[in-house]
């Protein structure tokens, strides 16, 4: 059944990559990039905001924006030059390099971990989650890292829960309604519509504030080298994204709304403080640490991945030349 989901959406990515042609012609005055994001959360807003408010246009590209479900799905498809970038979880890109590929986090978009675990009306502290169901959306993926690791700052072995595999976040709200789980972990605006729901916050994971490089925005090695002037135009509009994005909340919240199909802005305004203004860096960089934190993990199963450097996984020298060109300071004065 897994092996049909992933041809599937390969088969819908190369769909839409064939009704919109890859770097664009000499005829075109846009260039033609394909662009991916790898989950409907808050975390991928200055993406879908860049998008919208036309900076990648504005910065000579033309970007068909493409829903990739999925770390794995959405590393296969750099790896194939289906798309150009992909913002997309940090532990996918570690996995995919550490296999032999050339992908890169070429930009931090949460670097720590965002994550909150939220329980049932009845459970209001720790203790009282062993031997309790939790949910994760699947195995190995930044939210079920998240959760083993809270659980563990909360003095809890997560062998003594049961940790259940059970999708989105909307289907893990609904699973802890059902009476299905007792704990779930999510991100805004999950958080407040569980609230209205009498739930609780258990553990806000932002405030921890352990190095974790959970989601950016990742390219291949070989991308940039070739198409480093693309590059750097697609670097460009992104870092004017999470301007616009820190800096036009209106605007920002709308677009968001948008991408997660609710019309409930309260929660879309919870969303966009908790990302905009406490998460998301003005500069993007990706985490060294946060790297090494996700190779440490990988060395569980993967000995060679504790003794190499986090550097290999990143490329950040398209933020750095715009950078100390005073690029980034200049948007915010």
């Amino acid at each position: 059944m897994h092996r049909i989901k992933l041809f599937s959406y390969a088969a819908l990515i190369a769909l839409a990559v064939a009704l919109f042609p890859q770097i664009g012609s000499a005829q075109e005055t846009l260039e033609k990039m394909n662009v991916g994001y790898s989950a409907q959360a808050g975390a991928f807003a200055p993406i879908w905001i860049t998008k919208e408010a036309g900076l990648f246009k504005k910065n000579g590209l033309e970007v068909n924006l493409l829903f990739i479900p999925g770390g794995p799905t959405a590393a296969a498809a750099l790896v194939t030059g289906q798309v150009q970038a992909v913002a997309m979880a940090g532990p996918a890109v570690v996995s995919s390099n550490l296999a032999g590929t050339d992908l890169v986090m070429i930009a931090g978009i949460v670097n720590t971990f965002a994550f909150q675990i939220i329980t049932v009306k009845n459970i209001t502290s720790p203790s009282q989650l062993k031997g309790k169901r939790v949910g994760v959306n699947r195995f190995g993926t930044a939210p079920d890292i998240a959760m083993r690791y809270g659980l563990k700052r909360m003095g809890i072995d997560p062998a003594e829960v049961t940790i259940l595999q059970m999708g989105e976040q909307s289907t893990r709200l609904a699973a802890m309604k059902a009476g299905q789980l007792e704990a779930a972990i999510v991100l805004p605006p999950i958080t407040t519509i569980a609230q209205r729901e009498g739930m609780n916050i258990l553990l806000d994971m932002s405030e921890l504030g352990a190095e974790y490089q959970i989601t950016g925005l990742a390219s291949s090695q070989s991308f940039i080298t070739k198409n480093r002037p693309s590059a750097l135009k697609l670097m460009r509009a992104f870092v004017e994204g999470i301007h616009f994005y820190k800096t036009r909340r209106k605007e920002s919240m709308n677009i968001i709304a948008k991408y997660m199909r609710t019309d409930d802005m309260e929660a879309v305004g919870a969303t966009y403080e908790y990302f905009a203004d406490k998460i998301v860096p003005k500069k993007p960089y990706p985490t060294a640490q946060g790297i090494k934190a996700l190779l440490d993990l990988a060395a569980k199963d993967r000995p060679e991945a504790a003794r190499v450097s986090p550097e290999r996984f990143m490329n950040v020298s398209l933020l750095k030349e715009l950078d100390e060109g005073g690029f980034i300071d200049q948007l915010y004065k």
